[in-house]
């Protein structure tokens, strides 16, 4: 039966109207008004087996043809083959029977009855997953073998080399493995197998002990997946990573993973660093560094972990995750142990990325809150380490130290909120170490530059202590002028901090040293404000309070308000205390005072009153006698 033939009887079997009977009416004319009704919700039961029981068929009506039997035995054998599951295929191959065989020998038969059949790779092809599929991989090798020498140029031959490697490579044969992965990647980058052939590529040479040639096929897949162009620069791999499916992230950490057992097994992360300036760099180059620093650290060789980290920090200091990775360095070395060498790490880290860093020329702030966040706690762990060592052994060099660190860290965040805290301490640092100028400035900044915070008034009563202790230190216009500055700072202090326990006290204070500069008036209205306080201040205060304002006021020629002062002040004292007759004695001198002022402005009458009631308060006072004299002068000459 020739190929004509057959088409006509499958023609015949398919036509729709192919079993009408001849008695019946019609002609083509009458189809034209036909309607075909089509039951689109009918399933069509079996489909798979009842082409392949179509095939089987077909081949015994094509016996005699032989391009068409080999056709259609391929076929049955690929439906055969695609019809189950792996799991499934034996138990289908061994159910198979007929005049056709199982699959296997389907295709056996294929190859062996039609050796010129323009399909035989495709043939070859399918019989190599017919003996993977059934557990056979040694003839599964073999056939693949020999599809990819009768036919090198097959659409399927990286598919095939692929496979032929997954099997060698199985079976520890790695070289061959090797040369089977290279013909996949000589098809080119972009064939469906050339990323996974770079992964088991690397991996063979790796097996081979061969560590250095198996770099470049895993980079090669790195760059591959984290698409770096040719100057080394592609996306964010951190970000890169997230997107990716599980699969690949799978896939990429053990690239990674065997890669720092590579490294590790040459110069270590010299050898990384020798990789990268002799292949170009990497957007990831920091994964690599920190994975072999990882796996040191798995092992506890925490100075080769901090050496790896330490290498990409030196390779490529002004990265973005540079910092991050310096973190690393002192994270190894506190984990083994080594105190010096972690304080020696955090130095470096802070002095590497303070803000006045270049790495703070390619990012803000903003940009880089973890790193941000590290170079205030190193700052703040190397402030506090050198102020407990001063304070525990006294030594100026650590208190230098400590002051070097917080102000290191107020440059840098001013604003931050920490910062009033962190001023506090410096001036702390500066008063404990003797330098009560500074600390005085410090302490004064702390209570006066911030919003309020939990240190503030503490700090303005310190910036006082500083002043007195300062001041202890300097003469001639030096300590006048500091004296002054020390007054200005305690009358902001009270103004500022009123309700503060020490406030009255440095209020009279302040009244005090201001009368002592005969500046009466500021003298007399500091006074004032103690003597205004409510609740009202110690008794001793009120007393020290009113003195000031009293002899302000007789000093200022205000003598009736320095009389009416004196004599409140003269309640306060009791009547064996020495100063109460110098305070009878400060009364009369007023009242009579007033007399003198009232002579003067030709008040006569007010006069001789003024006279004459110095004797009335204060009887033993020595002026007694003048003033009467004074009273009986202006009379007559009234």
């Amino acid at each position: 039966m020739n190929g004509a033939a057959l088409t006509i009887i499958a023609m015949t079997a398919l036509w729709p109207f192919g079993h009408r009977n001849k008695d019946e009416a019609g002609t083509i004319k009458s189809l034209e008004d036909g309607v075909v009704q089509v039951d689109t919700s009918a399933k069509i039961e079996g489909s798979e087996e009842k082409a392949m029981e179509s095939y089987r068929s077909f081949l015994e009506l094509a016996s005699e043809d032989p391009l068409l039997q080999a056709e259609a035995m391929r076929r049955l054998a690929d439906l055969q083959l695609e019809s189950e599951e792996a799991a499934e295929l034996k138990q289908n191959i061994d159910s198979l029977g007929g005049i056709t065989g199982d699959t296997i020998g389907l295709y056996e038969q294929l190859l062996e009855t039609y050796p010129n059949y323009s399909k035989n790779d495709l043939v070859l092809y399918q019989l190599a997953r017919a003996y993977e599929a059934g557990g056979d991989n040694e003839r599964a090798l073999e056939t693949l073998d020999r599809l990819v020498r009768e036919y090198p140029n097959t659409p399927h031959a990286s598919e095939a080399q692929f496979r032929r490697g997954e099997t060698l490579f199985i079976e520890r044969r790695y070289p061959e493995a090797e040369e089977a992965y290279r013909k996949v990647l000589d098809a080119g980058p972009d064939g469906d197998f050339a990323e996974q052939a770079m992964y088991k590529l690397g991996w063979s040479l790796f097996k081979q002990t061969r560590h250095e040639e198996s770099l470049d096929p895993f980079f090669d897949l790195l760059d591959r997946e984290f698409a770096v162009d040719s100057a080394g620069d592609g996306q964010d791999p951190a970000r890169m990573y997230m997107a990716m499916g599980r699969a690949e992230q799978e896939l990429i950490d053990d690239t990674f993973r065997v890669l720092s057992i590579s490294f590790s097994y040459i110069d270590g992360a010299d050898s990384i660093t020798d990789y990268f300036q002799t292949h170009g760099p990497r957007s990831y180059a920091w994964i690599v560094y920190t994975n072999l620093g990882d796996l040191y650290l798995s092992k506890e060789r925490y100075q080769d972990a901090a050496d790896a980290y330490q290498a990409f920090v030196d390779l490529d200091p002004y990265n973005a995750k540079a910092p991050l990775v310096q973190v690393e360095v002192i994270e190894a070395y506190r984990q083994g142990g080594f105190a010096d060498l972690v304080l020696d790490a955090k130095r470096g880290f802070v002095e590497r990325y303070g803000p006045d860093s270049p790495y703070w020329a390619r990012y803000t702030f903003e940009d880089q809150p973890e790193v941000v966040a590290h170079l205030k706690s190193n700052l703040t762990d190397l402030a506090a380490y050198h102020h407990a060592q001063a304070q525990e052994n006294k030594d100026p060099a650590e208190y230098a130290n400590a002051a070097r660190w917080y102000r290191s860290y107020l440059q840098s965040f001013p604003n931050d909120v920490d910062a009033p805290r962190t001023n506090f301490l410096l001036a702390e640092v500066l008063y404990e170490s003797g330098n009560y100028h500074d600390a005085a400035l410090e302490y004064e900044r702390t209570a006066y530059a911030y919003p309020y915070h939990e240190s503030s008034a503490e700090a303005g009563y310190a910036a006082l202590l500083a002043y007195a202790e300062h001041e202890k230190t300097l003469e001639g216009e030096a300590l006048a002028s500091w004296h002054l500055e020390g007054i200005e700072s305690a009358l902001r202090f009270v103004s500022t901090y009123p309700d503060h326990e020490q406030s009255a006290a440095v209020q009279t204070d302040a009244a005090e040293k201001l009368y002592a500069l005969n500046d009466f008036t500021r003298a007399r209205d500091v006074g004032r404000g103690v003597i205004a306080r409510n609740p009202p201040v110690d008794p001793k205060l009120q007393r020290t309070a009113w003195t000031v304002v009293a002899h302000s006021e007789f000093d200022l020629g205000d003598f009736a308000d320095a009389e009416t002062a004196y004599v409140t002040l003269e309640g306060l004292i009791p009547g064996d205390d020495p100063q109460r007759d110098e305070i009878t004695e400060r009364i009369a001198s007023s009242i009579y005072k007033q007399g003198e002022q009232a002579k003067a402005a030709g008040d006569t009458y007010a006069a001789v009153e003024h006279f004459l009631r110095v004797g009335r308060a204060a009887p033993n006072s020595p002026i007694r006698a003048t003033a009467e004299y004074d009273a009986a002068a202006a009379n007559s000459a009234h």
